[in-house]
């Protein structure tokens, strides 16, 4: 120390500066550089995260969006089971002719169901039906039937004259066939997939 104090002003001054940077220097890299290091560590990991973040987020609205779908394809699938159900519900459908019937002064004098056929895609039930009225009445319940949820079609149409008196003018025979879902048929047709 000593001889510090010997030299000159100037060159102290440039001592104490070279120290002073080697110090700064020291402190740089032994302590600065390493949290520059940590820090851009820290920074590209909350990136990271922020991307799982966004694309968790992402998938969760997509859950979302696909559980809507699901639902609604859902009640879909219900509109479509009373339009075409899986089972023929025969009761149901007599009542419902002769309701139809009885409304409009139709007289049934038979219904006969037959066997369900079973098809490639959908299964059928043929209904043999003989009514007794008049031929608007007759219109009218082709009418309410074409405008019920369920498919049925009428075929094999035949119309005579009748010799009864009031409202029994004709008499119809046709018949009625209805639709039915074949869930077996489908069940092939989704493995063969």
């Amino acid at each position: 120390m000593d001889q510090l104090s010997k030299l000159p002003k100037w060159a102290q001054y440039l001592i104490a500066l070279g120290v002073g940077v080697l110090i700064l220097a020291l402190v740089y890299f032994l302590v600065v550089k390493g949290q520059i290091k940590t820090n851009e560590q820290l920074k590209k990991k909350s990136q990271d995260l922020q991307s799982q973040i966004a694309q968790g987020k992402k998938a969760e609205a997509e859950a979302e969006s696909l559980k809507l779908q699901i639902e609604q394809i859902k009640k879909e699938l219900e509109i479509i089971k009373t339009i075409i159900p899986e089972d023929p519900e025969t009761g149901k459908l007599l009542r419902v002719f002769q309701n139809l019937g009885r409304d409009l002064n139709l007289n049934f004098t038979s219904i006969s169901p037959k066997p369900v056929t079973t098809g490639d895609l959908y299964n059928q039930q043929i209904y043999d039906i003989e009514v007794k009225g008049g031929f608007h009445q007759l219109a009218m319940f082709f009418d309410k039937l074409a405008h019920l949820r369920r498919v049925v079609n009428i075929q094999g149409l035949s119309i005579k004259g009748s010799s009864g008196k009031g409202t029994n003018t004709i008499v119809a025979k046709f018949q009625a066939i209805i639709y039915m879902q074949n869930p077996q048929a489908f069940q092939e047709t989704e493995a063969k997939k």
